[in-house]
């Protein structure tokens, strides 16, 4: 999904500068992890490009629901 600056401060909360900001924090520190696409119009949609993606989702674990257990049980 490509989004502008303002789609993602509306999902998010946060000032357009502030994500802005964070943006280029995160495109300073791996220029790969999040590409620009600059419309006719002249608005930036950004987004994660589908490779990086599948490799972000292979290295999260997720949690499959199950019966949790308590601190305790954790212990033994």
């Amino acid at each position: 999904m490509k989004l502008s600056y303002d789609d993602l401060s509306a999902i998010l909360g946060k000032e357009r500068s502030t994500i802005r900001g964070q943006i280029n924090v995160i495109k300073q520190k791996s220029e790969s992890l999040i590409e620009e696409l600059i419309e006719q119009n002249g608005k930036k949609r950004i987004y994660i490009p589908e490779e990086i993606k599948e490799k972000m989702l292979k290295k999260s674990k997720v949690r499959v629901n199950g019966p949790k257990r308590s601190k305790k049980e954790e212990k033994e």
